[in-house]
């Protein structure tokens, strides 16, 4: 049954008056409170301006229903007395309340609203119809208090911004003022945030001594072992049976704990809190660190300290840190793309429209020595078959390629890709990048001297072409009389991802050229579906 249009314009009107006559006696009870504030004077000004607001507050709390407005500001802040506790200096009395069915009406009214903004139209179609059923004018008393709650916010904003009274805590981020200092235009923010980085290294340094092992952790994991209790041993499940491990000592634990691999290291750290101490030992990760970090995964400078010494230095020697936050290529297994793509196919009835779909992967093998083995193969070879078949004697596939590799920050690099799959590069040996570049060498060099090209020897130990442009894949080999000649060569480079933390198993394609030898001519090849590389671990690339 719906009301006449004169009944809703009369309840407008009615609504309208009673939040006039609330606006009214709301701003000349405010203006009462500024009035005595201003009377007080001596070294309790700032304390009594912070209570007014504090009191202010305080008293808005009392309506009901005015938690939170459009615009996702809350009016129950930290530290400030619920609706339970009204303040007794101030109260407004002539407010208009809400029952308690349709302050219930608000709520799910409001919630329906939340639900409209993020998308979700059939749950806040439901709301919305609860709502109304509680209360036929929910969306009035909606607008009413977020009218209310608007109000609130402008005049707490007046309040912190007032320069007559002390500043008080900040109470919202997205209300709070940014003050600028003058002569250089930084803000408070941004100076707080140098100092605590600052403050960051200072305690990064004191706060996580080492211990009798030479453990050195990270700060999450200093607060937890300051937790442990002093004297630590490895205690047996059932008490009743002896544990023969606690009759090593700890020197021997850790010589023995130098052999394993870090997911096996950390599996170890869980067992107990003596086990999480001893695998902290600076001497395990050193030796990792040293095994892992050295080119091509770190630029080897010609001349001055080692490159591991300036990044041991910047991550303050914890090396159990620097294996986990900075880039590394894993070389226990492959990283694998799989990519899918729509074809049309055919079909006898006209009524039907065939669609296939397509699955290829691309597969990156990397090797200590800076060799890196690329292949592209179709649905008809899975991974399971392809993956053993990933070593440098590998021949005779389309869409092999070798090439040379080097890690520079979080972008990895691979230049002089080879296309392998030619029947005259079938006895050329491709285990080393050496090979690699004597081979791009022997068959290019007239050429590109003629051209004005030219092959120089890299900081990472391999031979790589000057070219000035991007990477790639390309095709094309002749052979003649003295050998084979190599027209193309592919450059690609990728960007190196951690997810988690600390995995380092995800690459993206950043570019992927062709190089013509002849012209020195990069061009880009078209990537349309192609997907990111993800590791995935081999068991037997580990023992190689």
């Amino acid at each position: 049954m719906h009301k006449p249009p004169s009944a809703i314009v009369n309840d407008g009107q009615n609504e309208s008056e009673e939040l006039r006559r609330f606006r009214d006696e709301w701003k000349a009870e405010v203006k009462r409170r500024k009035e005595v504030a201003e009377h007080h004077t001596g070294s309790t000004q700032a304390h009594s301006s912070e209570s007014s607001v504090r009191s202010t507050v305080t008293s808005f709390n009392d309506l009901p229903s005015v938690g939170t407005s459009s615009s996702g500001y809350k009016s129950s802040l930290p530290g400030v007395p619920s609706s339970s506790s009204p303040s007794p200096s101030f109260h407004v009395t002539t407010a208009p309340t809400l029952s308690q069915g349709s302050s219930s009406a608000v709520s799910i009214y409001r919630e329906a609203v939340l639900h409209e903004q993020r998308g979700e139209l059939e749950e806040a179609l439901q709301l919305y119809r609860a709502a109304f059923r509680r209360e036929a004018k929910v969306d009035i008393l909606y607008e009413r208090e977020e009218m209310l709650g608007a109000i609130i916010a402008q005049q707490i904003v007046a309040s912190a911004s007032s320069p007559k009274k002390a500043e008080p805590e900040p109470l919202d981020p997205l209300i709070t003022p940014k003050v600028v200092l003058a002569g250089n235009g930084f803000t408070m923010e941004d100076l707080s945030k140098k100092l605590e980085n600052t403050l960051a290294v200072q305690n990064m340094k004191s706060s996580v001594p080492p211990t009798e092992h030479g453990v050195l952790a990270s700060r999450s994991l200093g607060s937890v072992l300051r937790s442990f209790p002093q004297e630590l041993a490895f205690e047996p499940e059932d008490e009743d049976e002896p544990i023969h491990f606690s009759l090593l000592p700890d020197e021997m634990i850790i010589h023995i704990l130098k052999i394993l691999d870090p997911s096996s290291l950390e599996r170890f750290a869980s067992v107990n809190r003596k086990a999480r101490v001893i695998s902290l030992d600076s001497s395990i990760w050193r030796k990792l660190v040293q095994e892992t970090y050295k080119p091509p995964q770190i630029p080897l400078l010609p001349d001055g300290p080692n490159f591991l010494e300036l990044l041991s230095e910047q991550y303050l020697y914890d090396y159990r840190r620097l294996y986990i936050e900075h880039p590394r290529i894993r070389l226990d297994g492959v990283y694998i793309a799989v990519c899918h793509y729509i074809r049309p196919g055919l079909s006898e009835n006209s009524w039907v429209n065939v669609t296939h779909l397509i699955t290829y992967h691309r597969y990156l093998r990397f090797f200590p020595n800076g060799q890196v083995i690329s292949l592209l193969t179709n649905e008809e070879q899975p991974p399971a078959h392809v993956i053993p078949l990933l070593k440098p004697t590998l021949r005779g596939l389309k869409g092999l390629f070798f090439g040379n590799w080097h890690l520079s920050g979080n972008t990895i690099v691979l230049s002089n890709l080879i296309d392998a799959s030619s029947h005259s590069l079938t006895h050329v040996d491709f285990s080393s990048p050496a090979s690699v570049a004597d081979l791009l060498r022997r068959s290019n060099m007239p050429s590109a001297m003629d051209s004005g090209l030219g092959f120089s020897e890299s900081p990472h130990g391999h031979y790589a072409h000057h070219s000035g442009h991007g990477h790639g894949h390309g095709h094309g080999h002749s052979t003649d009389s003295s050998g084979p000649t190599i027209r193309y060569i592919f450059t690609m480079n990728l960007t190196l991802l951690s997810r988690p933390l600390g995995r380092w198993n995800k690459m993206d394609i950043a570019s992927y050229d062709s190089v013509n030898l002849e012209t020195g001519e990069a061009s880009p090849v078209a990537l349309k579906h192609e997907r990111p590389f993800w590791f995935s671990k081999v068991r037997s690339y580990a023992l190689s």
